[in-house]
């Protein structure tokens, strides 16, 4: 068995000992898709009943994966958190040939949508195994992410996921990622040096494998990128 502690890309020998391993949540740790798709698909079946399922389907993804690009506003500023779901949903309305709601009505929508959501959040198939060995190793873990800290605590504890000796939003770190800072905190946090510290996660903003120089702070990084795999020798 492959062990992701023991590489520093997924297919070499690491060059040091991993100390401390820091995890995205959205689609590394928690399966945010399902749940979105999920709660799109409940809420918005009447506007899209003339559609066949297919269609439904497709545009539920799209929603999911965020085809406006709404969230990349969110973190630059330029949409609200609520602003940034409400683009999604319009675009998705549109695919659809409806109107979507919007003022009170949206407002509502968006309030009956994060209840769904929340509802669905889970984690997926193997990462309570990935964590317990983790805990039996003796490594410490945490989670960096670019949502908010205390809204990303709630998905932990929500999908069941405990142990996390800290959880660092881009509200808390100061910087979203890829900005050094939320890693940086992450590390103090986990009492661990940049350098032995393992970093997991799939995101549009790292895609690079190996080292990784971030920020003018020159901390070398052990960046693992990966599709759903954890401990399975894949």
């Amino acid at each position: 068995m492959r062990s992701a502690l023991n590489a520093s890309d997924g297919t070499s020998p690491a060059t040091v000992p991993i100390r401390g391993v820091l995890f995205d949540i959205d689609e590394t740790l928690v399966d945010l898709r399902s749940a979105a798709i999920q709660g799109f698909s409940s809420l918005s079946a009447p506007a899209l009943a003339h559609l066949n399922a297919e269609r439904i389907a497709a545009i539920a993804a799209d929603f999911a994966d965020d085809g406006a690009q709404a969230y990349d506003r969110y973190m630059a500023g330029e949409l609200t958190f609520l602003g940034q779901r409400e683009v999604r949903l319009q675009r998705a309305y549109r695919l659809a040939g409806a109107t979507a709601p919007s003022g009170q009505a949206y407002a509502r929508w968006a309030h009956e949508y994060e209840t769904k959501v929340r509802e669905s959040w889970k984690p997926f198939g193997d990462v309570p195994t990935f964590l317990d060995q983790l805990e039996s190793l003796g490594i410490p873990y945490g989670a960096v992410s670019n949502n908010v800290e205390s809204y990303q605590r709630d998905k932990l504890q929500a999908a069941g996921l405990a142990g996390f000796q800290c959880v660092i939003g881009s509200d808390s770190a100061g910087a979203p990622k890829p900005h050094s800072a939320p890693f940086l905190a992450g590390c103090s946090a986990l009492k661990s040096l940049p350098a032995h510290t393992l970093y997991i996660g799939i995101t549009r903003l790292m895609t690079i494998k190996g080292p990784l120089t971030l920020d003018s702070n020159q901390c070398s990084w052990t960046v693992l990128h990966f599709t759903r795999i954890f401990l399975d020798g894949g």
